[in-house]
């Protein structure tokens, strides 16, 4: 999962919301950083209950663009 919009570095998420997208029957996910809003862009629809998972971990982040699960919070 790819949030393309994040510029390069280490970025706690704060937030995160889902919202089902009437178009093609699955959801839009988007998360907050730095208190912006940032769409995630999964390759596969099926990815969508993974992303959930790792987002309820106890310090999601975004490393690079990409979405990681951390084992701490950040310093």
């Amino acid at each position: 999962m790819h949030v393309p919009t994040l510029p390069s570095g280490i970025h706690p998420i704060g937030n995160y919301r889902v919202q089902p997208d009437p178009q093609s029957g699955a959801y839009t996910i988007q998360v907050q950083c730095a208190g912006q809003w940032h769409p995630v862009h999964m390759v596969h629809p099926e990815e969508q209950a993974w992303l959930l998972g790792l987002l309820q971990s106890p310090f999601p982040t975004v490393q690079g663009g990409w979405l990681v699960a951390a084992r701490s919070p950040l310093p």
